[in-house]
């Protein structure tokens, strides 16, 4: 039986081939194990299962399909797959040579070590039998040289620092010895490349079908005894119809039901048959779906991203963007695995109050740095409240409170969501900061301060 990742489905040509945003939200609503940044690991699919959801996601959100309106020439396909075929590694059949100066020998190099510098200098070069006939010749003229260093008090152990055999195959007739379209390595002046495909193994005389020619234990993985009786068969080489002769529409159903089980579960939520939609012209919650009925359960999710992936562009367009002392400014993630999302507001900066202690003690501030106040009479007013505290609370400097607290100015940035943009119109961040908490506009202007007055709306 086949289980391998959606990933791997797509490049074995089981899945369908989609665009790469499809192929990136696919990946995520299959999800895995594990985060995405430590110990991701994406769930296994079945053939049946990925013809399913392949199914599903072209209907669209609105379509539901029964177990029996499931039945159709990719989920027989699925079922014959996940019956008695796996997928293994063969030599890449579109791999093939340059054609030019395809020669092969070896390349003898010797050298003169000197183990004082650890650095080599190269004394010959050739091909074999030009000078050597042979390794051994090659190793003899090496040791000559190691010889003179070890009557220097060198080691006898240098001897591989002293010569070296290599493969020459020639000099490759495509640029990085890549075929110009395919992009694959050239097969004689590289080495091979391997391909994953869907096979199975077929007997020459009796047709039986084996999805390995190997027997497994925890101690060995070995062949087995008739090995070279079965021929290998390549599933997209084959003409399917013939595979699909004699199955029978109550089998692919069965395993079609199963397939269904196992998405619906905790850890794979991904089909549902009945569910609530939310009715955005009633403003209420509705039933729908029929039992037995299938659809993918990811549409809200997916519906949700599209409208962050729209919005992710209104602000990424208006980043930078001046209105009365406002600034558009954008803040957001940007990962392969994850669909962008650039959240955005109008941004500007008003001058606060805080408190802070002596610097005889080097403290910090006495309020946490977002408390603050509007105005230097209020800020100065709890500094007298806090000088004015119970002596013995007090820590003492020169018969003095060392730690009296005093008023300091600082920055502070308010903002507004890109949907009250109109009030960056109408009011400069200083404005709107003292309107906001003197009550003078509606709570849901209010996006930083905090008070109970609702107000009247400012439009």
């Amino acid at each position: 039986m086949i289980k391998e990742t959606y990933g791997n489905m797509v490049r074995y040509n089981i899945a369908k081939e989609r665009t790469q945003e499809e192929h990136k939200l696919l990946t995520r609503k299959v999800g895995g194990t594990g985060s995405y940044s430590w110990s991701h690991k994406s769930f296994e699919l079945s053939v049946m299962q990925m013809a399913i959801i392949d199914l599903l996601y072209d209907a669209g959100k609105d379509r539901t399909y029964s177990p029996k309106q499931m039945l159709n020439r990719k989920t027989r396909e699925a079922y014959v797959l996940d019956r008695d075929w796996t997928v293994t590694s063969i030599k890449n059949r579109k791999q093939t040579s340059c054609g030019h100066d395809e020669v092969e020998y070896d390349m003898y190099t010797l050298y003169d070590y000197d183990p004082k510098t650890n650095e080599r200098t190269t004394v010959y070069q050739g091909k074999q039998g030009e000078k050597y006939a042979n390794d051994i010749e090659l190793e003899a003229a090496a040791e000559a040289l190691m010889d003179i260093h070890v009557a220097l008090e060198g080691n006898s152990n240098w001897k591989r620092h002293y010569y070296d055999v290599s493969t020459y195959k020639g000099k490759c007739g495509w640029e990085d010895s890549r075929h110009p379209e395919t992009k694959l390595p050239c097969k004689h002046h590289k080495s091979a490349v391997s391909e994953a495909v869907v096979v199975n193994y077929r007997h020459k005389e009796t047709g039986h079908i084996m999805q390995s020619l190997y027997t497994t234990s925890s101690y060995y993985n070995r062949p087995i005894n008739d090995v070279d009786s079965y021929d290998t068969v390549i599933w997209d080489e084959q003409d399917h119809t013939e595979f699909l002769k004699g199955v029978g529409d109550s089998e692919v159903l069965d395993a079609i039901k199963y397939a269904i089980r196992q998405m619906r579960t905790e850890s794979r939520p991904w089909l549902e048959s009945n569910y609530q939609d939310y009715n955005q012209e009633t403003k209420e919650w509705e039933f729908k779906g029929k039992r037995g009925h299938y659809r993918l359960t990811w549409w809200s999710s997916i519906e949700a991203e599209e409208k962050t992936k729209v919005l992710t562009e209104i602000n990424i367009a208006k980043e930078g963007e001046v209105i009365n002392g406002w600034t558009f400014t954008i803040s957001g993630n940007n990962s392969y695995n994850q669909p962008r999302v650039v959240s955005g507001d109008w941004q500007g900066t008003v001058t606060v109050y805080g408190v802070k202690g002596s610097e005889y003690y080097d403290k910090d501030t006495v309020f946490k740095h977002e408390t603050h106040w509007r105005t230097e009479e209020e800020a100065s007013l709890v500094c007298k409240l806090l000088n004015s505290r119970t002596r013995i609370t007090s820590h003492y400097h020169d018969y003095e409170p060392s730690d009296k607290a005093t008023v300091y100015e600082k920055e502070y940035t308010v903002g507004l969501d890109n949907a009250y943009a109109a009030i960056c119109n109408l009011y400069t961040p200083k404005q709107y900061y003292k309107m906001c908490h003197n009550g003078l506009l509606g709570q849901q202007y209010n996006m930083e301060c905090t008070h109970t007055h609702t107000g009247s709306e400012e439009e």
